[in-house]
């Protein structure tokens, strides 16, 4: 079933003579950013007619300002337990010498100090403007950054000196067209008094988690973020660009009579303040929560299995982002220690001919929510753009910052970090689609006929999953593990489903691609954060349900403390 996305569309004129990319303003050129261009551009010519013996000038520099402007508020059992609201800035330098071949971020081999990305600086910036402190500011960070990034070059050559050859004949660094845009609109802010009836609610949705006093940890968190984050390079680029991003998150747990800790979550994005968000949905999704967790909290406890699955729409979403998105991160392709599961298999069949699979951070939203991995431009300036990474079940290729692995490749907007972190290859926003689907009735009784062909007594549905974790690097088995909040036993025979326990999904990422067998018509959404060696950053996913031949899962670890031996306290009249 095809799948309709609404997103904001940019004025974009390329300037053919120049190399340039303007994008539309929406208001007068910015002061921070002007003073930031003038600075670079000191600095950087001070640094390239310095005469010092055996000191390489540098080839680029960049600066960032990450301008954060963040609301939080936490409610539980009718309390408030924190209201904050912080205004801070960040500045970031990243330098670079060498040249776009082989420079200072090139991976080391076998680092055994784990210092691998000098030649980035990062420190507090002052919220208010100060142009005397900004000077004093970028002259001292510019400086450091600069000598880590010679310190680190000299390493990495020696390094490269030492080792096999490897016939790398990519990039450290692609070449990119400069971006200048301000798309920074206006009134936007909103002050504290504007949350007040938002608050107001999410106290009254909390109070209902005193309704269950076996419920040994719950609570409700709003967090709403605007950034500005400003770039200027000395290439030419000159970016401001306003981001906001929000969530209200429900969290709910307990623990089950053998010392089995059990928790469940619920999470609401947004991308604009959601003041009018209602009293009605907030109750019912505290209510389902606490539900779902009492039925976990007498379900019986699951043996090891291996068998038919599906993965529900939001689930099959986090199994996408784990199982495939990491080892498409194209940087991994060029580190020997990674497992570069996919390096070879360009043009080659991964899994069933109805999938594909894309990353687009150019779409905001999906069926009226707000997806997490959208953005304008990454962290190195370069538009972001949709990605083909499966066509028809057959792979097309990588996600690319400006690190890429042949001397023509250029970014395709996926370099992504958190200040002074250094910029690689991240999902935004991966999104998976079938061209032949059948309703979630439909994929339910194919599951079942899969159980009488394989001789299996029962199969597993998995509603909800909580996130993961992959292995990439090629010193650890190249596996993922899923962790299923909530998932049901579905027999062969008719009888009813039964909610179970104490089990995580666990495969490797090419053999699980290849048991997808149907698709179902109910695409829906996953967001969430995703940390790697660059920070964390938001992402999404979209998938619909999924029926697989076959998936694998082990035993849970436990908690060896029993539950609280005070009995829970009475409600107060």
């Amino acid at each position: 079933m095809p799948v309709n996305f609404s997103s904001r569309n940019l004025v974009l004129c390329v300037l053919s003579g120049l190399g340039l990319q303007v994008f539309a303003a929406t208001e007068p050129v910015d002061r921070m950013l002007s003073y930031l261009e003038g600075q670079l551009q000191n600095n950087f010519k001070e640094l390239k007619e310095l005469k010092k013996q055996d000191s390489l000038p540098p080839y680029f520099i960049a600066y960032r300002v990450h301008d954060s402007d963040n609301v939080s508020f936490s409610a539980n059992k009718g309390g408030v337990i924190r209201d904050r609201h912080e205004n801070s800035r960040t500045l970031s330098v990243e330098t670079r010498v060498g040249s776009s071949k082989f420079d200072n971020t090139h991976p080391i081999r076998e680092n055994l100090d784990f210092v691998q990305w000098s030649g980035y600086q990062n420190v507090p910036w002052p919220v208010d403007d100060n142009p005397v402190y900004w000077r004093k500011s970028l002259r001292v960070a510019t400086d450091y950054a600069y000598r880590a990034a010679q310190d680190q070059y000299a390493k990495i050559y020696a390094n490269v000196g030492v080792r096999p050859q490897t016939g790398d004949s990519g990039l450290d660094f692609a070449s990119a067209i400069p971006v200048r845009s301000s798309l920074i609109e206006k009134g936007r802010s909103r002050s504290r008094k504007a949350y007040d009836s938002l608050y107001a609610r999410i106290v009254r949705a909390s109070s209902l988690f005193s309704e269950d006093p076996k419920l040994y940890a719950s609570q409700i968190d709003f967090h709403f973020g605007t950034v500005v984050k400003r770039m200027v390079s000395t290439e030419g680029t000159s970016l401001a660009d306003r981001e906001m991003l929000g969530s209200l998150s429900i969290y709910v747990e307990t623990k089950a009579d053998d010392g089995m800790v059990l928790w469940l979550v619920r999470d609401f994005s947004f991308r604009e303040p959601p003041v009018n968000f209602s009293q009605d949905t907030l109750d019912a999704a505290v209510k389902l929560l606490m539900a779902r967790l009492d039925t976990l909290r007498h379900a019986p406890v699951m043996e090891t299995y291996a068998g038919p699955v599906i993965l529900e729409n939001v689930a099959a979403g986090v199994f996408v982002h784990e199982v495939f998105g990491h080892r498409v991160e194209g940087h991994r392709q060029k580190a020997v220690d990674e497992g570069q599961t996919f390096v070879s298999k360009v043009g080659q069949t991964l899994t069933n001919p109805m999938i594909s699979i894309e990353d687009n951070p150019t779409v905001q939203t999906f069926e009226g929510r707000a997806l997490n991995g959208s953005y304008r431009f990454d962290d190195e300036g370069v538009p972001s753009q949709r990605t083909l990474l499966i066509e028809n079940g057959v792979f097309k290729g990588f996600l690319f910052g400006r690190s890429v692995l042949s001397p023509k490749g250029l970014s395709n907007g996926h370099g992504r970090a958190n200040p002074g972190l250094p910029v690689v290859a991240r999902m935004g926003n991966t999104i998976l689609t079938s061209t032949q689907t059948m309703p979630f009735t439909a994929l339910r009784d194919s599951l079942k006929s899969l159980l009488r062909q394989q001789g299996k007594p029962f199969g597993l549905i998995l509603h909800d999953i909580s996130g993961g974790f992959t292995y990439t690097t090629r010193d650890l088995p190249q596996t993922f593990r899923v962790e299923p909040l909530y998932l049901t036993q579905v027999f062969a025979d008719g009888r009813p489903d039964q909610v179970v326990r104490g089990v995580d999904a666990v495969g490797t990422p090419l053999a699980s691609l290849g048991q997808i067998l149907a698709a179902g018509n109910d695409p829906a959404i996953f967001n969430g954060q995703c940390g790697a060696e660059s920070g964390w950053v938001p992402v999404a996913a979209v998938s619909p349900s999924l029926l697989l031949r076959s998936l694998e899962f082990e035993t849970r670890a436990r908690d060896q403390n029993l539950p609280p031996l005070l009995a829970p306290p009475r409600r107060e009249p």
